[in-house]
């Protein structure tokens, strides 16, 4: 199976204030081998990368999660080194304009009527690109465009859903 994980998932995996059992098990079966390497396309890299540094501003503005520099350096590291390794992810290419077609015909057939953000469908759009089965979010609206595209959200990660903030 070939599941694509998107910038929400990933960041449960690297902060530790966020960390998850159900991402972790989930990543387990793909260092296990049963399932495909995680697709990481130059956008998902980017929107992580801001992610990270977003939480340390966050948290510098006495919001939740308190993540500190040092936090999201030890995150960028353990990401990077992760990538490097070919053990739990690979680079992945889509093609520009195939993206740029998927992703408006998603907004024009789910965002006037569900509220669907632009990465949202720019990341459900990269899955259906890379032809992957499941979908690996903690994110309701990106979890909700991915099925009704006929993506698989694990349960597991739908009922964590519903514990989140």
């Amino acid at each position: 199976m070939k599941a694509y994980a998107d910038t929400n998932f990933l960041a449960r995996l690297y902060l530790p204030q966020l960390q998850n059992n159900d991402a972790l098990a989930l990543v387990a079966e793909v260092r296990a081998g049963k399932v495909e390497l995680l697709p990481i396309t130059w956008l998902l890299q980017i929107e992580l990368t801001g992610a990270l540094e977003l939480y340390v501003y966050c948290g510098s503005q006495g919001q939740y999660p308190r993540v500190t520099r040092e936090q999201a350096a030890v995150a960028h590291h353990d990401f990077e080194s992760d990538l490097g390794d070919g053990l739990l992810y690979e680079m992945a290419d889509v093609d520009r304009q195939h993206l740029v077609r998927q992703t408006t015909t998603l907004a024009r057939r789910h965002t006037a009527k569900y509220g669907h953000r632009t990465y949202d469908l720019i990341h459900v759009g990269s899955a259906l690109e890379l032809d992957c089965a499941a979908f690996w979010t903690f994110d309701r609206r990106a979890a909700q465009l991915a099925e009704r595209e006929g993506l698989k959200v694990p349960a597991r990660l739908k009922s964590a859903m519903k514990n989140l903030r």
